[in-house]
């Protein structure tokens, strides 16, 4: 009984490759990400596409919100970036290690410029668009439906299927998939330029390596990184 209760010796158990390491991370991530970021999406677009005097401000939104559906209003039309959150951000760290793996290969043992960094980035927010751009079109169409009966959208699988036979088929599930490209490649490029670039001068001061930074000081570059990603891509578009 001892020995089955012991914990495994260093090394057992399923081996994964960095690639795989990178998708699971990027799934456990962002889940994390939809649900602390889920409340505040749906009170945004809920004051953007409202028509005008619904909501004197965002707050104003949220109380309303809440009176009208409770807590479990503030994660209407959850459902769907929860499913597909694990997959974009899985696609996204996926494709950002195999280009900065690219880069390495030929850097000829020099660290990454910015530029490649920028580079990666970019690549990563392009891929993720093939999941995120379905996903983000679905959850804004079950997220700004009215509330009549019968509902014009009976939950993610019927609205997609709404959008392909009404909009011309996969024309109308990945409708602005050109505009969501660039708007996720300029994004996601100074997402994880401004990350590194950050953590490199953070490296150069402290005389440190990556893994030996405070999560603290990694939270607070990653917000950072976040504010470039949202001026530089979300603002615009």
């Amino acid at each position: 009984m001892s020995e089955l209760l012991s914990p495994p010796p260093d090394g057992a158990g399923l081996p994964l490759t960095q690639t795989q390491k990178d998708l699971i991370g990027g799934s456990i991530g962002g889940i994390t990400q939809v649900l602390v970021g889920q409340p505040f999406d749906i009170v945004k677009v809920r004051v953007q596409t409202a028509p005008p005097g619904t909501y004197s401000s965002p707050l104003d939104c949220a109380t309303k919100l809440l009176k009208a559906d409770g807590p479990l209003g503030f994660y209407k039309g959850t459902l769907t970036p929860l499913l597909g959150i694990g997959a974009c951000v899985s696609i996204q760290f996926g494709a950002l290690e195999f280009a900065k793996r690219f880069f390495a290969q030929r850097a000829k043992g020099r660290d990454l410029n910015l530029g490649e960094f920028w580079l990666s980035g970019a690549f990563a927010g392009v891929a993720n668009t093939v999941v995120a751009n379905p996903v983000e079109h679905i959850r804004i169409r079950l997220q700004t439906q009215p509330d009549t009966v019968p509902r014009m959208y009976n939950g993610p699988l019927d609205c997609a299927i709404k959008l392909y036979k009404n909009g011309g088929g996969l024309k109308g599930v990945f409708k602005a998939q050109v505009p969501t490209m660039l708007r996720d490649g300029v994004g996601y490029g100074c997402y994880f330029l401004t990350y590194e670039a950050l953590v490199q001068r953070h490296l150069k001061a402290t005389n440190l390596s990556r893994d030996q930074i405070s999560p603290l000081w990694a939270v607070t570059y990653g917000a950072v990184a976040g504010y470039a990603l949202w001026f530089s891509s979300v603002l615009p578009f």
